[in-house]
């Protein structure tokens, strides 16, 4: 298995959970200023916005691999597209990626 480097760059997990209206603004927003590579899960969970008759609240979850150069950018990108003031807008984590493996070319990437 071969070994390189991912761009030069270190390399962050950004997993944001947010709306399902604001999905589609996030996505737009994040493809305008050139993030197209990310995972998108509909998924279910409680917060804050607890309701009487439901017992959670359908979400969507992107992750998205950014390096850690831009991840100020793409985390503000989220921000302004998903937030609305209320509860249930969602939460952004940041985790570091320590390597990954292209499965295609069995390439270590560090």
């Amino acid at each position: 298995m071969s070994e390189q480097k991912i761009k030069g760059a270190f390399m962050k997990m950004l997993t944001a959970i947010v709306r399902t209206t604001s999905l589609e603004r996030v996505v737009k927003s994040l493809g305008n200023i050139g993030i197209k590579g990310m995972t998108i899960t509909e998924v279910k969970g409680i917060g804050d916005q607890v309701q009487l008759f439901k017992p959670y609240t359908i979400h969507n979850r992107l992750d998205i691999i950014v390096p850690d150069d831009r991840i100020e950018e793409v985390s503000g990108i989220i921000r302004e597209h998903a937030h609305t003031g209320l509860a249930g807008d969602g939460l952004i984590a940041v985790s570091p990626i320590d390597w990954m493996i292209k499965i295609r070319t069995m390439e270590r990437l560090q």
